[in-house]
């Protein structure tokens, strides 16, 4: 081989390293801002478990400000929010989930949010297909008197119904749902 093309395949080499090291120093970086947290709920019937990213209040107005009302949101920070459940679950009446990984996406209201379960992972949390919705739940907001400062999802069991718990801010959502 001559020089040039060693010149070459070696500058190629380091511009991909250098690319890939930028990379992960921003994903370190923003993952300091929001942390990453696993959510589980474990029965004898099923196990859920929600990957998602905790941004933090820091002040801010967040539903209808930093998070617009009406508009789709992540549901998190960083990557998109992912749901994974063992077995099928349903919400209200009819809507089923099937057993699998899904993408976890909401459209806040004032008064009311779209809980929405997309079979479309993205790599970044920036992009929705709506087309990919599995699961569309409406759910009505509660008012918390309270600040919960980082971003929190849980899950909580009242009266033998499990449900997923979606918290931030004075902002307090919950989706009750049933193991199949």
């Amino acid at each position: 081989m001559s020089k040039r093309v060693i010149y070459i395949f070696g500058t190629i080499v380091f511009v991909l390293l250098a690319i890939i090291g930028v990379q992960q120093y921003m994903l370190y970086q923003t993952k300091q801002y929001s942390p990453e947290s696993i959510a589980r709920y474990t029965s004898s019937d099923v196990s859920i478990s929600v990957t998602y990213s905790r941004p933090s209040k820091k002040g801010r107005e967040i539903f209808g400000d930093l998070v617009p009302y009406g508009r789709w949101w992540r549901t998190g920070a960083n990557e998109p929010t992912t749901i994974e459940v063992s077995r099928d679950i349903t919400f209200g009446e009819d809507q089923l989930l099937p057993a699998g990984e899904y993408s976890l996406v909401t459209i806040p209201d004032a008064s009311s949010w779209q809980v929405i379960f997309n079979n479309r992972i993205p790599d970044w949390g920036t992009t929705y297909y709506p087309e990919s919705n599995v699961v569309n739940v409406s759910a009505r907001v509660e008012l918390l008197p309270d600040v919960v400062e980082l971003f929190t999802i849980d899950f909580t069991e009242e009266n033998g119904t499990p449900a997923l718990i979606l918290a931030w801010d004075h902002t307090k959502v919950t989706v009750p749902f049933q193991v199949r």
